[in-house]
């Protein structure tokens, strides 16, 4: 027989469920009008590169890569479990980028277009870094097939997570972003959608 206590349990359970169900509506709403938004800009945009001239079709060009994000997870499923800290002084302890969830074997994805820089051991660690642009993107500990020198695309797996992690041994990968020799930067930052603005055409001189 259910008693009251139960009865408020369900209850709960029942709420608790439907609060979840609720969430995920918003979120896949949120998401459906941020695509028809997408959708409509790049209307705009093809308006603007058909009748703008060069320097329209130009602009164009600029602002339709503005809105996705400069890079991607590494990890179909990014769960972060050790956040960027930053040293004060680039030769001071801190840590250099973040940790994402990935059990041994887990398959790792180019974040952007690059090419492989490295591929060995760091200090008893599989290490696999990654040239793109004006960064270097490091992963640890990682194992790869390809060679120095090898193209990537972005969203192409390049690497595998490996053992040997001195701190979260067969469950985490290290994704390190630098730029230059010692300045590393958060590689949140470089997941996250960058602000679309149009600008003015300007005609060229």
């Amino acid at each position: 027989m259910i008693d009251h206590d139960d009865h408020r349990r369900i209850r709960i359970r029942r709420r608790m469920a439907f609060d979840r169900e609720t969430r995920r509506w918003q979120e896949e709403t949120h998401r459906m009008r941020l695509a028809v938004a997408a959708c409509c800009l790049g209307m705009v945009l093809a308006m603007l590169m058909a009748f703008a001239g060069p320097a329209g079709r130009a602009l164009a060009r600029e602002e339709s890569s503005g809105c996705r994000s400069l890079m991607d997870w590494p990890v179909a499923e990014p769960a972060v479990i050790a956040e960027f800290e930053g040293p004060p002084q680039p030769w001071m302890s801190g840590h250099r980028g973040i940790d994402l969830t990935a059990p041994v074997g887990t398959i790792l994805l180019a974040p952007a277009d690059g090419t492989i820089t490295f591929t060995g051991t760091v200090a008893g660690k599989a290490v696999v870094s990654l040239r793109t642009g004006a960064s270097t993107l490091t992963f640890e500990p990682a194992d790869t097939d390809l060679g120095i020198g090898a193209a990537v695309r972005r969203g192409q797996p390049f690497a595998v997570a490996a053992e040997g992690s001195d701190h979260c041994d067969g469950r985490c990968v290290h994704w390190g972003v630098r730029r230059g020799a010692t300045d590393y930067i958060d590689p949140r930052s470089q997941v996250t959608d960058r602000r679309i603005a149009l600008k003015p055409i300007r005609s060229p001189s």
